[in-house]
């Protein structure tokens, strides 16, 4: 098995599918699971990149992965079996990663604007938010400007660039702003995950004595890239990204699509607790609802906790707990469980 370690090695991967002679020789002393897998693999290498049945296929394959994986703990040599699959879900995640599990697009058309930056005269807040985000949207998207680039993979690791140049634009309109980092498990201290790179920016402005939360790359968390809800539960991965949990409330949805559509959104009691209970169930693993008793996507945080959680000395990881909070270290008990 040939370890994927670079973004350009699993563009290689996606681009020349294995051969049944590779395939057969990491898999076929497995035995029937590993010519399971082999099926599933020759089917994900196949596979037409937008064809939309695939985000059930995935889910089914984590489904089946979280099946097997008890049986295959005992021996380093089983062990080798899901290390082997590891690798080959990092390039079936990203090859399909340039779909979306929501249907919303961004408010972006190039055409409205020159592309030479200027201020214009706005004449309400709304006015002033609509500017800033076309700018961003415009920065982002680059030299062709499409509106596909302001969706998933396309913004991974953006939200910092973005966030700096929301920061800039208001002072163009001399607004306050403070740019707003989310560490994994909202923790400033201590790492959830194995490196510091972990986190999400967003901004907060403030107008006419009112705070909008601003974030351009927020589509990024709708992908199907870590959104198949069958992945919790997984012996050593970590739980999805928090667009999968955004729709499964009504409220939160409604949130989540303003945001996506016009790129900003009102703050208030409701709003800010939508958007951060995304990315606290984000950082939940399978163990965390085996050990409640049941999948319930909801938190009983509300303001004042996410206050403490971004500006003060309190967190996830201190109220919940380390083991049922990002990689699962664990398999579960009831490998059954339904999430």
């Amino acid at each position: 098995m040939f370890i994927l370690t670079s973004d350009e090695q699993i563009d290689q991967r996606i681009k020349y599918p294995a051969t049944k002679r590779q395939l057969s020789k990491d898999y076929k002393k497995f035995g029937i699971a590993g010519m399971e897998i082999m099926n599933w693999i020759e089917y994900f290498d196949q596979a037409q990149v937008h064809d939309k049945n695939i985000y059930d296929k995935i889910n089914k394959f984590f489904h089946y992965i979280k099946m097997i994986t008890p049986d295959f703990c005992s021996t380093e040599e089983k062990v080798q079996l899901l290390k082997n699959i590891a690798e080959e879900k990092k390039w079936i995640s990203v090859k399909f990663g340039d779909n979306s599990i929501i249907d919303e697009l961004p408010t972006f058309d190039p055409q409205n604007h020159s592309p030479e930056f200027k201020i214009i005269n706005p004449s309400s807040p709304e006015e002033i938010l609509d500017e800033i985000v076309y700018w961003t949207r415009f920065m982002l998207t680059r030299e062709d400007h499409k509106v596909e680039n302001l969706l998933n993979l396309h913004l991974i690791n953006r939200c910092e660039e973005a966030s700096r140049f929301i920061h800039q634009l208001a002072y163009c309109y001399h607004l306050n702003a403070q740019i707003v980092k989310i560490p994994a498990g909202f923790s400033q201290e201590e790492l959830l995950y194995d490196e510091d790179t972990e986190f999400h920016y967003f901004v907060l402005v403030e107008i006419d004595n009112k705070t909008y939360i601003i974030d351009c790359t927020y589509s990024q968390f709708f992908s199907w890239y870590r959104n198949e809800i069958e992945r919790l539960g997984n012996y050593t991965y970590s739980g999805c990204f928090s667009g999968i949990y955004m729709l499964k409330d009504i409220e939160r949805e409604k949130t989540a699509r303003t945001i996506l559509k016009r790129g900003w959104i009102e703050l208030n009691e409701e709003t800010i607790k939508h958007y951060l209970d995304g990315f606290a169930l984000s950082y939940r693993n399978g163990l965390f609802y085996e050990n409640l008793g049941v999948a319930d996507y909801h938190t009983s945080y509300d303001i004042k906790d996410y206050h403490n959680f971004l500006f003060g000395d309190d967190s996830q990881i201190r109220r919940e707990g380390k083991e049922y909070l990002g990689y699962q270290m664990q398999v579960l008990k009831n490998r059954d469980f339904k999430f």
